[in-house]
């Protein structure tokens, strides 16, 4: 009987969730799994139903998918990732149904399994920042409208925009990008995922849609390590979208999510001859220093003037404290 415990627990150690631990870690965890098999269009979980378990995936996609608030969200979800388990972070009824897309195969547990996963090492914490991310993809998108009627969405961002981004056909230039990096490199894969799959309390990070899901800028604020309450900002905007005061815009939602994170200072690192950030910045009262040949940094108070009017400044307080105080 030991040994299909022993042989969950080392098919488990070989999953990415579980990355940080070993074998024996793990065994007390396995211990407390029921093996799951579900075929095409099987329902695992239901919105709105109450959970009392969580799902492990070890081969096989499932959909998950939500709707409410006038605002529906679909995504897939494969092997290796855990589903169910905002529910239990929350002690709540389920937030979106899952569905099995492909046959599935995996482990469900209990609360006295969900006890032993969380005491696991790093799980608890990649558990809240990927429930943040599948919770910001709930949120409602604010429209913003630029001059000559162009109508955008700002939001929080969402793992998938990694993809957005790279597959949008809104281009972000060479140039674009060595004003954003100042670097020519192209930003690698692991890159990639730190900027679009953050915690949205040390890292948050805001982005703007076209109204059919196109990425076309973001921007965000990463804590000091050292100083919570000072954060380093930077903006990117697609090039055909620069010059239209979605810059501008983004400092002011930055600046409104800032206050709700407790953070009192923005500090900024570019490159001297990038006029449009520094413009930016100089409106907050900026007083650059020259840090290295070609970059300048400076520290500003967080902007109490916004560009939009207060029902908007509302409208965006409340959905950054939304994903950030969804745990």
């Amino acid at each position: 009987m030991a040994e299909p415990i022993v042989q969950r627990a080392s098919d488990l150690a070989a999953l990415s969730v579980f990355a940080d631990c070993f074998g024996a870690d793990l065994y007390p965890l396995a211990q407390q799994l029921t093996p799951v098999y579900a075929g095409v269009g099987d329902t695992l979980m239901r919105q709105g139903e109450p959970a009392d378990f969580f799902l492990i995936i070890h081969s096989g996609r499932v959909e998950v998918s939500h709707s409410g608030d006038g605002y529906s969200f679909v995504t897939d979800v494969g092997p290796g990732r855990i589903v169910g388990e905002i529910a239990l972070l929350r002690h709540s009824a389920r937030t979106a149904t899952v569905t099995a897309i492909e046959e599935v195969i995996g482990w469900s547990g209990g609360d006295e399994a969900f006890d032993e996963l969380i005491e696991l090492p790093g799980v608890l914490a990649m558990l809240i920042r990927t429930a943040r991310q599948r919770l910001a993809a709930f949120i409602t998108p604010i429209p913003m409208e630029l001059a000559g009627g162009v109508r955008l969405l700002l939001r929080p961002v969402m793992p998938g925009d990694v993809e957005r981004t790279t597959n949008s056909p809104v281009e972000f230039s060479s140039e674009t990008m060595y004003r954003r990096f100042q670097s020519p490199r192209v930003p690698t894969p692991s890159l990639m995922r730190y900027l679009f799959e953050v915690d949205y309390i040390n890292h948050f990070v805001w982005v703007v849609t076209t109204e059919s899901g196109d990425v076309v800028a973001d921007a965000r604020f990463v804590r000091d390590e050292r100083d919570a309450s000072t954060a380093e900002i930077a903006f990117t905007v697609g090039d055909e979208y620069q010059g239209r005061g979605i810059g501008t815009y983004l400092m002011g939602a930055l600046a409104v999510a800032a206050r709700v994170a407790g953070v009192k200072s923005f500090s900024g690192r570019v490159l001297s001859d990038n006029l449009a950030m520094r413009k930016i910045m100089d409106r907050a009262g900026a007083r650059w220093e020259r840090e290295d040949l070609g970059i300048v940094t400076t520290v500003v108070d967080v902007p109490a003037t916004l560009p939009f009017d207060q029902q908007t400044a509302r409208r965006i307080e409340d959905v950054a404290r939304q994903v950030m105080r969804a745990l």
